[in-house]
């Protein structure tokens, strides 16, 4: 984002109470100098990121394959643990 290129064009919207609160939020969490630098960061992302967007997405879905993988062999790991727990508890039992 050129911070030196002069902006001539304004865009208006209203948003609920909820809705600017958010905006709000997110502007104080991000450190961005005002709501207008959070709003134009969102447009610039939607407009101006095509192939990074998709660079973004790419490595968002590659992270979340291998948290499902994780997720996936800890289950298959419990799951061992547990059928091998049920056969103790089996064999103590009868």
């Amino acid at each position: 984002m050129n911070v030196l290129k002069r902006r001539s064009r304004m865009v208006s919207f209203r948003l609920s109470e909820e809705e600017y609160e958010s905006l709000r939020d997110i502007c104080l969490r991000a450190g961005a100098r005002s709501l207008s630098d959070i709003a134009r960061d969102a447009v610039h992302r939607l407009i101006g990121n095509g192939g990074e967007q998709k660079k973004d997405i790419e490595t968002q879905l590659r992270l979340l394959n291998e948290r499902i993988d994780a997720i996936d062999q800890e289950v298959r790991s419990l799951a061992g643990r547990l059928e091998s727990h049920a056969v103790t508890f089996d064999a103590a039992g009868s």
